[in-house]
């Protein structure tokens, strides 16, 4: 009984943050309605840090003010939330959150890329290298390479490129410097996006705060993403991550972008084109290669 309920916890762990972090793109479409693309960000940031908190009050956790970890906590909480939530919200101005949601299957990609230049915490496989060439296949493809970018949404393609390639310069950077400090996960995550949200004030702060009228469309769609997207999300996907480790963990990147693309083009009714599918799958295709997925497909069928 005590195996079958841990199997339950982890299944509803893993496609709780899936579904949620994908939703989230279909989510901003609403919110960029009457915020600027940093307000969007700025309001997930805030009402995920105020989830959080109300979190550890309930479970009665303790809040150490450890100035390496609150350090590093704001460095993530800039370069791993801040910016890339921005990027993202910026990008959905201009192109569909289905291609936004499958550009997000960049990420662990673009974690190889931090492990193999950066960080080097790993030898270079041949999965790795193969991996890599068939994501960067993948990126070439869904963006239409052949046909060129339309000006208009070239800066757009390139946020949401550049956003899940700082998630996976992220995973690498928490790993060696927050996870040693052995933090309960909902502390660190509060510390993180306290720190993106602080990062994020100036400049929000600094021009037009709203771009449209708050509707209860996009009133109820920013609270979304700050408490289930941001906040819920990472209480699902931490103990997910003790519970059966990474390879598997690191799955849900795969989930994100199709629940992102069925939500777009069944509930937004977005058109794709036949190449941004295509893509995506190649994307995915090149994580799971690089992730060595494949080769350990023993160890994950837990």
């Amino acid at each position: 009984m005590a195996k079958e309920a841990k199997s339950r916890s982890w299944v509803f762990n893993f496609f709780g943050a899936g579904i949620i972090w994908g939703s989230s793109f279909y989510f901003m479409i609403f919110s960029n309605q009457s915020l600027p693309p940093i307000g969007v960000a700025f309001w997930r940031c805030f009402f995920g840090a105020l989830t959080l908190f109300i979190i550890i009050k309930l479970k009665k956790m303790p809040l150490h003010f450890d100035k390496r970890l609150i350090l590093f906590t704001f460095i993530v909480g800039a370069f791993n939330t801040a910016i890339p939530f921005t990027l993202f919200a910026y990008g959905e101005h201009q192109i569909s959150s289905a291609f936004a949601g499958m550009a997000n299957a960049i990420t662990p990609i673009a974690t190889v890329i931090a492990l193999l230049t950066i960080f080097r915490s790993e030898k270079v496989t041949r999965n790795q290298i193969f991996g890599l060439l068939v994501g960067t296949l993948g990126v070439l493809v869904l963006v239409g390479v052949w046909q060129g970018v339309a000006s208009n949404s070239t800066l757009a393609v390139l946020a949401v490129i550049l956003a899940p390639t700082l998630y996976g310069f992220g995973g690498p950077f928490i790993k060696k410097f927050i996870e040693p400090m052995n933090q309960p996960p909902e502390v660190t995550a509060f510390w993180q996006i306290l720190g993106a949200t602080i990062v994020l004030t100036p400049f929000y702060i600094s021009q037009p705060m709203f771009t449209g009228p708050i509707t209860p469309a996009s009133l109820g769609a920013t609270l979304m993403l700050g408490i289930f997207g941001t906040a819920i999300a990472y209480t699902l996907y931490y103990p997910l991550l003790k519970q059966v480790g990474s390879a598997v963990s690191s799955a849900v990147t795969f989930l994100i972008p199709l629940v992102a693309v069925t939500l777009g083009v069944l509930a937004l009714g977005e058109e794709l084109q036949w190449y941004e599918p295509v893509g995506g799958v190649v994307i995915l295709l090149g994580a799971a290669i690089a992730q060595g997925l494949f080769r350990n497909r023993k160890k994950i069928a837990m």
